[in-house]
């Protein structure tokens, strides 16, 4: 074979050089867009666009969305991308149905950007990187709070989240790719029971209220034509199916309906249309859908627990769950949160043991507050309520030899230590938390105040109605017979025993005034630390 002539190889080597200085055109091209798109997501988050400021929500997911995916104008090409902004818009205005604000995902600059396109004085060109990262933002953003809801007001995160960045990129480059956003979102939504039904009834109640807008604002009185608005609302709530039409059943409808909202309110089942409940009826409807709204969110949240199952107490409900992920079947039990005075504080931590036969060491404000006052009036106080006193290296002191009248809240070098038994302020059974407060679960001495509705009435703790069916959940082999035998004996002054957890089991304790109730029924309750906002509908 003979050889190639000299034009052949220069002709190949021109086609090389060619081929490079597209590579090297493209690589630079790249580069340039990574720079650009790095420089704006590190510049405070914010994104201008010819006078309009956009906060950028993940900054972190776009990098390593973009740096896995590359840097391709997508969103601002005129010619191609009209389908994907208005697939997004679709995709935004469905976020009401998730109890989500559209807003909060650049809903307003999204909807005005084909216009701004079209105007002679913008020059597209220039803000095509900003554009992008808006548009990427929005819907990265809204794919995330959907799967893990959006941030939560707690006073401390003690426990390990396991978010699943991979899983937002990848639906975020399925979304782009097949368009297919309700199957998506589907994908990534929460499928515990409460979730779904309150997005059952949140779907309800605002379809309710888009067809009838008027009835937000009726006021019931005990009118007859009170008595129809209450109706009204009344069908808002679930609890009338059709239009009452004045005959003698419908006195009875109404009895019924009254009834199931009073209950929904966790107020005196009447079946009445008394002052109480009229005042609630005279709620607006949109605070109850804020309200739902707000609870879903929280139920969301819980999907960033690198564990399956947790318990969770709400504290508006004075209730606790125990809720597992892979499983449709919860537990529920009343408890006691603390008072007005002494609120119980919004916290996420583990449970790191169970106690049977706890000693109570006495916080120093109830210490000085509530019991130093008692010992000055009475110095046999301390023994008819079994409390030891402690020096503060923790060493028993004889009370006798105490000085009490010289004794205050700003000099008290002592603690209190309340013994063992069922007269123990924290009953028979503690489970300790990692929590930077004196907060804990525990059995109590009071056990008939759980038949009360109002059940704020702590120092902070946490009162549980069944702490031993509780420790046998946390607990691997649940407690031995042993144990339950001297539990069940109420034994004064018995040493205690702690058992140690082999799993983690995160303790959340939200506020939550909407939620389902044990049986799947929606249930509201009253603001009682008066935390609630009037959130937007």
């Amino acid at each position: 074979m003979k050889g190639k002539g000299w034009r052949y190889w220069l002709a190949v080597a021109a086609m090389l050089a060619i081929v490079a200085g597209v590579v090297i055109y493209r690589n630079a091209i790249v580069n340039a867009a990574k720079d650009k798109f790095n420089d704006l997501l590190n510049t405070n988050q914010k994104v201008v666009v010819k006078g309009d400021t956009e906060v950028v929500s993940n900054a972190d997911l776009l990098k390593k969305y973009y740096e896995k995916y590359g840097y391709d104008n997508l969103w601002s090409d005129t010619t191609s991308s009209k389908g994907y902004r208005h697939m997004l818009l679709s995709m935004l205005n469905y976020a009401d149905s998730l109890g989500l604000n559209r807003d909060d995902y650049h809903a307003a600059y999204l909807m005005k950007y084909d216009s701004l396109i079209r105007s002679s004085s913008f020059n597209m060109d220039s803000f095509v990187t900003e554009n992008e990262i808006i548009f990427s933002d929005a819907a990265i953003t809204f794919l995330f709070h959907v799967a893990y809801g959006r941030d939560i007001k707690s006073e401390f995160n003690g426990v390990n989240f396991k978010v699943d960045s991979a899983l937002i990129l990848t639906s975020y480059s399925q979304l782009i790719k097949y368009r297919n956003w309700r199957q998506i979102l589907d994908s990534l939504e929460p499928q515990v029971p409460q979730y779904v039904q309150l997005k059952k009834y949140l779907n309800y109640s605002s379809t309710f209220l888009s067809d009838f807008p008027e009835a937000d604002t009726l006021q019931v009185n005990s009118s007859e034509s009170g008595r129809i608005m209450a109706a009204i609302k009344l069908k808002f709530y679930g609890f009338i199916a059709d239009t009452l039409v004045g005959d003698s059943s419908d006195a009875l409808r109404m009895k019924s309906a009254l009834t199931g909202f009073q209950r929904m309110h966790s107020i005196d089942t009447t079946g009445l249309l008394d002052a109480k409940t009229m005042s609630l009826l005279n709620q607006p409807l949109t605070q109850s859908i804020a309200r739902i709204k707000e609870s879903l969110n929280y139920w969301r949240w819980t999907g960033r627990l690198a564990e399956q199952e947790f318990i969770l107490v709400n504290l508006p409900a004075a209730r606790l769950q125990i809720v597992n992920n892979d499983s449709a079947v919860n537990y529920s039990m009343r408890v006691i949160v603390g008072k007005t005075g002494t609120k119980t504080p919004q916290f996420t931590a583990y449970i790191t043991g169970v106690i049977a036969y706890p000693y109570w060491t006495v916080p120093y404000s109830i210490a000085t507050k509530d019991i130093l006052p008692k010992v000055k009036k009475n110095p046999a106080y301390l023994e008819q309520n079994n409390y030891q006193v402690l020096d503060l290296k923790g060493r028993v002191v004889d009370e006798s030899t105490i000085n009490w009248a010289s004794l205050s809240s700003n000099k008290f070098p002592y603690k209190f230590r309340q013994g063992t038994g069922c007269d123990n302020a924290l009953g028979v059974m503690k489970f300790d938390l990692n929590s930077p407060f004196s907060i804990y679960l525990h059995d109590t001495n009071r056990r008939d105040l759980f038949s009360k509705k109002d059940r704020f009435m702590s120092h902070g703790c946490v009162r549980l109605e069944k702490p031993m069916e509780l420790a046998n959940y946390v607990l691997d082999n649940g407690l031995d017979s042993a144990t339950t035998s001297k539990l069940n004996q109420c034994l004064k002054d018995e040493k205690p025993t702690t058992f140690k957890l082999s799993r983690k089991i995160p303790v959340l304790i939200f506020y939550m005034t909407a939620d389902v109730d044990e049986t799947g029924m929606l249930r509201f309750y009253k603001d009682v630390y008066d935390l609630e906002v009037k959130l937007p509908s």
